[in-house]
């Protein structure tokens, strides 16, 4: 007997710029519930809070600046996976005439999506949290998911809540109490260590420069604040990062191919046939042979060398290594947990060759770190003794 599965009518990722630690999804419904309200309702009862026309989510993360939200419309409660997922909520949402689904979070995000005009009931899913508050970097690697279906009368089911190993979860704030004197477009939620909390737009810039030197172990390296992961890397070890912000390009350039080659040999990529002319020809500056002149060519072979020819199972093997590699800790900013270190070595031939030789450098470099995990230490030592700094 075959077994019948089920998939949604439609679907579609989408990006958005999350910050603050919370996010807004409405129908196109004018809610007469002021947004801060809203917050202040998620805030007193974590991990959400909606009247029916708009729903405000709170991110354990303060923010991810590329957080992708996959929304699904089904003709009917989908399949139940809450284990599958770190948080979840589920509530009531009215679609508007427009049929958009829209997603907003303060500063810059606001994504819209296409969903047809509807009375619905909503689940928004979140996975792969590092942290409540700050997580480490700005785009830490949660995903998200919203499924709407009809609702059809039934009860949402409750929440669930990150319990986060240590840690536990935040308080429940008390609601404030209401004034007529409050501007809510002169307040917003900050979320760090320390948990939910409103700030006053004036206390903002000091806000951010503490934001800053958090990140950064110190003040920000102006030579390296563009580039990938040298917050993690200053943070971790902050004389490497000084040291690569005085090199100059040749300098740089050897950094970078020193470290594709480091990411390759640990992540047990060296010895593969197909890959050795390509470590060869990036160690004697020669043009990448094929697949390396495509980054996708060669991820899909490694890809389906590793894990067989694209099916179900073989993208659910991926989905599950990118899930692990989220689980890390803020202690080690390069230990995501366990990942499919080739995955994450490969495109390190490729970015060695970028043609900014600080930009080369700091991206093979971040990505062999991700690569060398709770042994990154190792690799700064090697790092030191070879480039004899620090």
């Amino acid at each position: 007997m075959s077994t019948v599965f089920r998939r949604p009518v439609s679907e579609e990722t989408v990006i958005l710029f999350m910050d603050y630690g919370q996010f807004r999804i409405d129908g196109g419904v004018e809610s007469p519930v002021e947004e801060l309200e809203l917050l202040d309702r998620a805030l007193a009862a974590h991990p959400f809070a909606s009247d029916g026309l708009a729903v405000v989510v709170l991110s354990p993360h303060q923010n991810n600046f590329h957080m992708p939200v996959t929304v699904q419309v089904w003709d009917e409660r989908p399949p139940g996976d809450r284990a599958e997922w770190q948080q979840v909520c589920e509530t009531r949402l009215r679609v508007g005439p427009e049929g958009t689904l829209c997603l907003s979070s303060p500063t810059d995000g606001a994504v819209d999506c296409p969903v047809p005009e509807g009375q619905y009931l909503i689940e928004i899913s979140g996975r792969g949290f590092v942290n409540y508050g700050w997580p480490g970097s700005t785009e830490p690697g949660d995903v998200w998911r919203i499924r709407l279906w009809p609702d059809d009368g039934s009860e949402p089911l409750p929440a669930m809540q990150w319990n986060m190993p240590g840690y536990g979860v935040p308080e429940n704030a008390p609601l404030p109490e209401v004034t007529a004197s409050v501007d809510a477009e002169e307040w917003v939620v900050v979320v760090d260590d320390k948990g939910s909390r409103r700030l006053h737009i004036d206390e903002l810039p000091a806000q951010a420069a503490a934001f800053q030197r958090q990140r950064w172990g110190g003040e920000p390296i102006p030579r390296l604040e563009d580039h990938p992961g040298a917050e993690d890397l200053a943070r971790h070890d902050r004389a490497i990062a000084e040291a690569i912000a005085t090199m100059g390009d040749p300098e740089l350039r050897r950094l970078a191919r020193w470290s594709a080659a480091q990411a390759c040999a640990k992540a047990g990529l060296s010895d593969r046939p197909w890959v050795r002319p390509a470590l060869a020809a990036l160690r004697d500056g020669r043009p990448l042979p094929p697949p390396f002149d495509d980054v996708d060519a060669a991820m899909t072979r490694l890809h389906d060398e590793d894990f067989g020819p694209p099916d179900d199972e073989h993208v659910g093997a991926m989905e599950a290594t990118m899930v692990l590699g989220s689980a890390g800790t803020t202690a080690n900013p390069f230990d995501l947990g366990p990942i499919h270190r080739p995955s994450f070595a490969l495109p390190t031939i490729i970015d060695a060759n970028r043609p900014d030789a600080l930009d080369a450098a700091m991206t093979t470099l971040y990505a062999t770190g991700l690569v060398f995990g709770p042994e990154v230490d190792t690799l700064f030592a090697a790092l030191r003794a070879e480039f004899e700094t620090g």
